[in-house]
């Protein structure tokens, strides 16, 4: 016998002892092709271990973060947009959590699919997971072509960056991450497996190309390609035009007062926008590169007549793993922002550990008066 039809062999029969064979299973390994996006269904439900213990954590430190941006952000919000989009990008970091990763460790606490519950959960979640995590990473990159206009367009950006005017371009992100989302309503319902009697999330029979094969690569394009392009682009526009107004205040030595005053911060201001670019742009990098290789290799499997014979089980920790680090992504902008932001910093320490501090000093010495009249009542 063939060594690769024995090993097939003995995987297969691995399966069906486990009780986890499936029709899925058989068809990638005798080389009728399968499809690589249904590897959760199976006749025994089988416990995802990086979700169900890593989801928690991230959710928790997530949650806590946001709630903390949303006690300090708005004092600064009333005054300056940049801090209205990093208030709503806190919003909808949160958002993301719930929809996304609380949706995904319920899943694997409840053994059960809650997309595939109805059709109006399939198409609900599934169309707001997108929306929220879209959005989210286009504000960022909104934030930072802002921060572009203001130091290398200050004067266009008096005109363009006003508190009133960020609301009004957060809602078109938001719609627009909307329309294009919005296929989900059409393409994606309820599909009973007739050899299991099970019902999952997936997409109608005319459009399964469009959503394994087209959708992967426009979604890796909005969700990541383009933003990391955008945000490189500026973070270097930004640096270059730092670097120029140093260099400026070395060659000149009388300017105009305004001149003078940033040429003196020059030094700081670099070093400070520089170390936030870079955390920021690393972040985003190695906390959404797995899924979007994830989605790569998805696409090329899917379009092959013959895939490769490998362990599923191989392939959903990958994808696990993509999960938790795209969802790390929305969960820790804020504790980015305060470790690079002195202004955040204070403001965390006015607006919470001084009241909490106040709090328990009176709450001390009002114990000390009771303690006094107890003693001379």
């Amino acid at each position: 016998m063939d060594p690769k039809e024995r090993n097939a062999l003995e995987y297969l029969d691995t399966l069906l002892r486990n009780g986890t064979l499936n029709v899925n299973d058989i068809l990638c390994h005798f080389g009728q092709g399968c499809d690589f996006n249904d590897i959760t269904v199976s006749r025994k439900w089988k416990t995802d271990e990086i979700i169900l213990y890593t989801a928690p954590v991230i959710f928790l430190i997530g949650v806590v973060g946001h709630l903390m941006s949303l006690l300090i952000l708005p004092y600064f919000a009333r005054k300056e947009s940049s801090f209205v989009y990093l208030l709503f990008l806190s919003i909808v970091d949160l958002l993301v959590l719930h929809v996304g990763l609380l949706v995904r460790w319920l899943n694997e606490v409840l053994r059960m699919d809650i997309l595939s519950y109805s059709n109006y959960t399939c198409k609900t979640l599934t169309f707001l997971g997108f929306v929220f995590s879209d959005t989210s990473v286009w504000l960022l990159v909104v934030v930072t072509f802002e921060r572009f206009l203001m130091l290398c367009h200050p004067f266009q950006a008096t005109l363009i960056c006003k508190v009133g005017r960020s609301l009004k371009i957060i809602l078109l992100v938001v719609l627009v991450m909307a329309v294009i989302n919005s296929h989900v309503f059409w393409t994606l319902k309820i599909v009973i497996n007739n050899e299991t009697n099970q019902q999952r999330c997936d997409s109608t029979s005319e459009n399964s190309a469009l959503i394994y094969q087209i959708w992967p690569l426009i979604d890796a394009l909005i969700y990541f390609i383009l933003p990391f392009i955008s945000t490189c682009v500026l973070n270097y526009k930004i640096i270059q035009r730092i670097r120029r107004i140093r260099n400026r205040s070395h060659l000149v030595n009388t300017c105009r007062f305004l001149n003078t005053k940033i040429a003196q911060k020059a030094p700081k201001v670099e070093r400070k926008l520089t170390i936030t670019m870079v955390i920021l742009s690393l972040t985003f990098v190695v906390t959404t590169l797995p899924m979007l290789a994830y989605l790569c290799v998805t696409v090329v499997l899917n379009s092959l007549s013959n895939q490769p014979m490998f362990s599923q089980e191989r392939y959903q920790h990958f994808r696990s793993f993509a999960e938790i680090f795209m969802y790390c992504n929305h969960a820790i902008n804020f504790y980015l922002y305060i470790a690079s932001s002195k202004r955040l910093r204070l403001g965390f320490q006015k607006r919470i550990c001084q009241p909490m501090v106040e709090h328990l000093l009176n709450g001390h010495e009002m114990l000390e008066m009771q303690d006094f009249s107890s003693r001379y009542s």
